[in-house]
């Protein structure tokens, strides 16, 4: 498995008008592979991903493949409001070809997912299914819902976590 440790770049995903620009995305990575960064962070919340489509992240997460070199990380935020749909995109980003996905938890649905239960069967069960590693997004000022360290502890016991 590979070492993620370093300093990594939260990526952000440029636009055209209302387009994503792969272009210009591109560009920006060519600029940061000069430096000793240790990868980065694709799809995060500086990536937008909750406002963009599946066939836009693909686009973006194709277009980071393209332009970061495999010796640099590349994490793929692949979180969404629900299991089976963040297990899909993460099976989508490992085929793409990201190194480890990075997973939010599902907060639309708050009530139901600030229980820890809740939170440690969303988790393995990506991890479960996933064949890269997985990463918790803790983002409770956007999610409304945090982990706690507890749960936290509870979740990392799956090797793929």
């Amino acid at each position: 498995m590979r070492d993620f440790h370093g300093v990594y770049v939260p990526v952000p995903t440029p636009f055209r008008g209302d387009q994503v620009a792969t272009d210009r995305l591109k560009a920006n990575l060519a600029k940061w592979n000069a430096t000793d960064l240790a990868g980065y962070v694709v799809l995060g919340s500086t990536g937008e991903f909750p406002m963009l489509s599946e066939a836009e992240r693909d686009a973006v997460l194709v277009a980071a493949r393209e332009a970061i070199p495999r010796g640099k990380a590349f994490l793929a935020g692949t979180g969404a409001n629900s299991t089976l749909h963040t297990i899909r995109q993460t099976k989508r980003a490992a085929e793409i070809g990201a190194d480890a996905a990075i997973v939010i938890t599902p907060h639309y649905f708050t009530k139901g997912f600030a229980q820890a239960g809740a939170q440690v069967r969303h988790y393995v069960a990506v991890a479960e299914a996933s064949p890269i590693p997985v990463m918790l997004y803790n983002f409770p000022l956007n999610t409304g819902i945090n982990l706690e360290p507890d749960t936290v502890a509870r979740i990392a016991e799956h090797p793929s976590t």
